[in-house]
């Protein structure tokens, strides 16, 4: 059965928003009744920039979420287990769970929080020069039984 059109506007579009900033899937979200098309969504956020605004501030703050997440699969204790291939078990799905959240916060908050490049660390670079001519390098190297120096000008 066909799901009935739904406008997607700004209210509908924070709504959607909210949720993923909490931790739903968009696909989950869009389950609920009322809620449109996870085409319709996609559809909407490509041709209006004031929507697409939102849903990535969604889809950020969702990241900060499941940041929050990783951190709590990590540090929480295993539950005892009287089979230790059990524990193995928990261990291996709490892995796969925190790689994929760290693939999907890769992709959804490349650039932090306030999804800003420029808020991004950037490559530094340095450079060294002297005037005045010839750098003179010295370097030994010491092989059993015998030194050598060697001076290379550049």
């Amino acid at each position: 059965m066909a799901k009935k059109p739904v406008k997607i506007n700004a209210d509908l579009m924070h709504k959607i928003a909210d949720r993923l900033a909490v931790g739903e899937t968009l696909k989950d979200i869009l389950k609920t009744a009322g809620m449109p098309t996870y085409q319709g969504v996609m559809q909407a956020v490509l041709r209006d920039d004031d929507l697409y605004e939102v849903y990535r501030r969604g889809r950020v703050m969702q990241s900060e979420y499941f940041t929050d997440h990783i951190n709590s699969l990590a540090v929480s204790p295993l539950p005892a287990f009287e089979d230790n291939r059990l524990a193995n078990a928990e261990v291996q799905r709490r892995r796969l769970e925190i790689d994929t959240l760290k693939w999907t916060l890769a992709r959804n908050m490349p650039w932090g929080v306030r999804d800003k490049k420029e808020d991004q660390p950037q490559a530094q670079t340095f450079t060294i020069s002297w005037a005045g001519g010839d750098v003179e390098v010295n370097t030994t190297e010491v092989v059993p039984d015998q030194k050598e120096e060697r001076v290379t000008k550049h």
